[in-house]
């Protein structure tokens, strides 16, 4: 077995494995390139920075990043097998290397918009740079030559996913900013239901239930687990059931005054526009966010 073969093998092998070690750290969660196909990326970002996937829609796409480990075990029983390997290499690679892109530009967002650290350096940890190293080797070992089209993928896939983020993240904040002036006070409520209804509504087909709820006004009575209060005034009340599974409202920051006076356990009705909802894996709950939501 020659030395670029074994170089293959060892490539695809550190793809596999740090795929699941820490890439992130936010605050007291650990991420690791599985955190997008799980569900759990954009669960820490709310828990722990209140910003929310702003399109939970496409949600579903994000499992597609578990083809990386996927085929990496490909490139290895290919390559055992003396298969070419080109193909499952450069699927492999590209798509860590967008992965590991993202992470980092998102991180980078959230020092520049809400100053979290000095520098997103703190924020990452160096197997997500082990993980990118590999993702490079595997596509440049795959094969004899074709050096010119194996750099023209790598640098097309970083510059497409760099560019393509920065839109995303260009029409997410002017989503964000246009919402800030269209309070729910006035707004015609789309569904009427109570919070263990639509907890159970969403446990049972959570991508029905979601094209049927998302970006519509919601009005959920029950009794909160739990409410919370920020230093900004900015408030989220709970609704949980028996597995775990919970709706999050956060409110409007003018309804301080009411929500001060409510305690969990009293019963109340909400209203607000439905985010979308998350299955996580891990943790084998439903999680469904609503924004802009009023105390009526």
């Amino acid at each position: 077995m020659n030395k670029g073969i074994i170089l293959h093998i060892v490539a695809a092998v550190l793809l596999l494995v740090t795929f699941f070690l820490p890439w992130l750290v936010w605050k007291e969660t650990i991420l690791s390139g599985a955190s997008m196909p799980v569900g759990s990326f954009f669960t820490a970002a709310k828990n722990n920075y209140d910003v929310a996937n702003p399109f939970p829609q496409f949600s579903f796409a994000f499992k597609i990043f578990w083809m990386i480990p996927a085929a990496a075990i490909v490139v290895v029983v290919f390559t055992l097998s003396k298969k070419s390997t080109f193909l499952p290499a450069a699927f492999a690679s590209l798509l860590s290397l967008s992965l590991v892109l993202v992470y980092f530009l998102f991180s980078k967002n959230l020092v520049d918009l809400l100053g979290i650290s000095k520098s997103v350096w703190v924020l990452v940890k160096p197997w997500i740079f082990v993980q990118a190293l590999a993702a490079i080797l595997l596509l440049l070992s795959a094969g004899e030559g074709k050096w010119i089209l194996k750099i023209s993928f790598i640098v097309l896939t970083v510059l497409a996913t760099y560019f393509g983020f920065n839109i995303v993240s260009e029409q997410a904040q002017q989503k964000v900013m246009n919402e800030q002036f269209n309070s729910s006070e006035g707004t015609t409520t789309d569904y009427t239901i109570s919070a263990t209804e639509l907890l159970k509504e969403f446990r049972a087909n959570d991508s029905v239930t979601n094209k049927k709820y998302v970006e519509k006004m919601v009005e959920v009575s029950g009794i909160p687990a739990s409410i919370d209060i920020a230093a900004d005034s900015i408030a989220t009340i709970r609704f949980e059931d028996s597995t775990g599974s919970f709706a999050d409202f956060t409110l409007e920051k003018n309804q301080y005054h009411k929500v001060k006076n409510i305690n969990a356990g009293t019963p109340v009705t909400i209203k607000g526009v439905c985010s979308g909802s998350i299955y996580s894996d891990i943790l084998e709950n439903t999680q469904i966010s609503f924004k802009r939501a009023v105390i009526k």
